[in-house]
């Protein structure tokens, strides 16, 4: 693999080790930040990109496939190998029903089925690493690229129930934040992994957080506010997603520190939404790509802002009809 990678789940260690490179050497780079280019995308559902844009690291933030069997997942991740960047990191969505036990089982899916599916993404030699592709479970984990830049990501593949699908949980549940900043009317069910930690600069899930690009074609707001509340304490530099395909679109948010810090009630957190960009969407077809305009893209780097991207590649026709997005992103290094 052409990165070092500590793919680890939060741990309250203040120094985690890193592991070295693959080769036994340091590459020696000069120390400072450096410009990291990410390539986002999610709800491919089977499709393929024509072409995938040049990047440094590719996030796919689930639903590689339409129906999650064994099959699909495997030619999804051979299309998401297509693509040459140094770093190509996944989650499941609820499409990827054959990966969750639980639920796939409840389904009457077979466990011989659900350990086909579970070898192409874990254990030994599975096909992911084939294509490399690292495929993350919900955690906290970090990443050194051939620069020297570094990244904390954290990852989820989990939704609020709605139907009946895979990797969901109950709306009164927050898993992604500590007791004390759980509602009252909420059950807290975080974990080591689960709880989104601080000093993260990624935060990749498969759905929206509450009233941030959550729109359905119904007019619903889809996403949750627990995970609202946790991008309101963590302030990561980026956080993606898909799930909700009429949500797709690109959102700077900044904080308000003349608030409460956090609150249990997402109508009064810090999270103070910016004008919309204008992205046309017939240009970023023809490029293969969306992105900020310039001075936008400025702004989030120098003004250490925010980004929400929704990046389902389905649109609301279910037609492969949105471009994933590529930001730029300077990240420490040494």
């Amino acid at each position: 693999m052409a990165y070092s990678a500590l793919k680890r789940p939060h741990s309250p260690s203040p120094s985690p080790n890193r592991s070295p490179s693959p080769t036994g050497k340091r590459l020696r780079t000069s120390c400072g930040p450096k410009s990291v280019r990410f390539l986002v995308l999610s709800d491919t559902h089977g499709s393929e990109l024509p072409s995938y844009p040049e990047c440094d690291v590719v996030l796919h933030c689930g639903d590689l496939t339409e129906d999650g069997s064994a099959a699909s997942i495997s030619s999804a991740l051979q299309a998401l190998g297509k693509s040459k960047a140094e770093l190509k990191l996944a989650i499941a969505g609820n499409h990827e029903i054959s990966l969750d036990k639980e639920y796939y089982l409840s389904e009457g899916g077979l466990e011989a089925d659900y350990l086909k599916s579970r070898s192409l993404v874990s254990g030994p030699d599975p096909e992911a690493e084939k294509n490399g592709v690292t495929f993350l479970e919900e955690g906290t984990h970090e990443f050194i690229l051939k620069s020297g830049a570094t990244f904390r990501i954290f990852t989820s593949q989990w939704t609020p129930k709605y139907g009946s699908s895979a990797f969901q949980y109950d709306s009164g549940e927050d898993r992604f934040n500590p007791t004390e900043l759980t509602p009252k009317w909420a059950k807290n069910v975080g974990t080591e992994t689960s709880i989104v930690p601080e000093g993260i600069d990624i935060v990749m899930t498969h759905g929206p957080p509450k009233y941030i690009l959550d729109d359905t074609s119904d007019g619903r707001s889809a996403g949750c506010e627990h995970l609202r509340r946790a991008i309101a304490r963590t302030k990561p530099r980026i956080h993606c997603f898909g799930h909700v395909h009429g949500g797709y679109g690109i959102q700077r948010i900044e904080f308000n520190s003349s608030a409460k810090l956090v609150s249990k009630d997402e109508e009064s957190d810090a999270i103070v939404t910016l004008p919309k960009d204008f992205i046309g969407k017939n240009q970023a077809k023809r490029k293969g790509y969306a992105s900020l305009p310039p001075g936008a893209a400025e702004a989030f780097r120098t003004k250490k802002q925010t980004l929400i991207i929704n990046a389902a590649i389905m649109d609301d026709s279910q037609e492969p009809g949105n471009a994933p997005w590529i930001v730029d992103l300077e990240l420490p290094s040494c």
